[in-house]
């Protein structure tokens, strides 16, 4: 009764184990802004206080059952004593014993509370230590994932075809990205209830070892029982191991995967050689311009200190609609002059014209 109580209990805490490395697995790194940052981390914490919160009710229930059980078993060992004091006629004690053995028991009482206590506080400081450190592990773990799968994506996008020289389409890289997914969640659930069958089958052993020490020996029943059981069980065993031996063989393709992936990088490890020489020239030829600049800057500085002396002396120049209202005014005043000299040659004609045809007085 007890161990199956106990069985219980740590599959379930293993499957709030499991429920929590799945859900700081879904926690994908993405690129974003600092708002993003926040909100991913205000709900990992909402999700860290509410593991702990379970946690602390687990611990609370199985301290309450334990207190339970330690009352019954208590009250147990009172009967029994009672029961063999009444069996047994109790000798004449005088008070001073009597008192000497209630100071000696509650000495004794007073000294397992205390350790009561002191274990009581060292699981707390244990818990809490054992929690801190899942905390840091499963974050470590999360990130050198993220990196890895950006690593990977990052030179899975940048991977060409030997032969055409193509890139992998971002569908497929998805794909590949969904497959692995799929199975690594399918080797994490291999592996627990890998882990709680062979659990299990140590319990059973363990069982199996203490009836054999409790008892002279098996009914032929209980052990043909035992024996289809622990059949069963190898079964499960063997396709386990099976399953594990096909997961080892596409671990064995991935690494091949990887193999290439890894030759791949070397080649563009080799490109980013190249263009960083090239990049190192063009910077040679960068600074030869830059100083060819300079000096044109300052050619530009003279003739602009040019271009000011020169406004000073000449207002006008530069300006549009004074040189066109000059231009303007120059005509008008070409034209004016034309037209004096005009007027006045006329005027030289009329006044010959005038002293021809006047007559002289006599």
């Amino acid at each position: 009764m007890d161990l199956n109580n106990d069985d219980d209990r740590r599959d379930e805490a293993a499957k709030i184990i499991q429920r929590k490395w799945r859900e700081t697995r879904k926690v994908v790194v993405v690129e974003g802004g600092p708002e993003d940052s926040a909100q991913q981390e205000k709900e990992k914490r909402e999700r860290l206080v509410q593991d702990y919160r379970e946690l602390t009710a687990m611990r609370e229930k199985l301290l309450q059952e334990n207190a339970n059980f330690q009352r019954k078993l208590g009250h147990w060992y009172h009967e029994k004593k009672a029961q063999d004091a009444e069996k047994q006629p109790a000798p004449e004690q005088s008070l001073a014993e009597v008192e000497s053995r209630y100071l000696q028991w509650l000495r004794r009482l007073r000294e397992e509370r205390e350790d009561v206590e002191r274990t009581k506080k060292i699981n707390v400081d244990s818990f809490d230590e054992y929690r801190s450190k899942l905390e840091t592990h499963l974050h470590k773990a999360n990130e050198v994932e993220a990196k890895f799968k950006e690593f990977k994506r990052e030179k899975s996008e940048k991977a060409e075809f030997s032969r055409t020289g193509k890139t992998i389409p971002a569908k497929r890289l998805q794909q590949f990205d969904d497959e692995e997914r799929e199975k690594s969640e399918e080797v994490r659930s291999v592996r627990i209830s890998y882990i709680k069958t062979r659990n299990r089958m140590k319990k059973l052993t363990q069982q199996l070892k203490e009836k054999e020490k409790l008892t002279d020996g098996l009914h032929l029943i209980d052990f043909e029982q035992l024996k289809i059981e622990n059949t069963t069980l190898n079964e499960k065993i063997e396709e386990r191991n099976e399953d594990l031996l096909k997961l080892r063989k596409k671990a064995t393709t991935t690494i091949h995967i990887l193999t290439h992936v890894k030759e791949k990088l070397q080649f563009i490890q080799g490109e980013n050689q190249a263009l960083r020489k090239q990049l190192a020239k063009l910077e040679e030829e960068l600074a030869e311009h830059r100083d060819r600049l300079t000096q044109v800057k300052r050619d530009r500085d003279v003739l602009v200190n040019d271009n000011v002396k020169m406004r000073e002396k000449m207002p006008m120049v530069g300006a549009e609609d004074l040189l066109l209202d000059y231009e303007h005014r120059k005509k008008e005043i070409e034209r004016l002059r034309s037209e004096v000299v005009a007027l006045k040659n006329r005027h030289y004609e009329l006044f010959v014209w005038i002293a021809k045809n006047t007559p002289q007085p006599e």
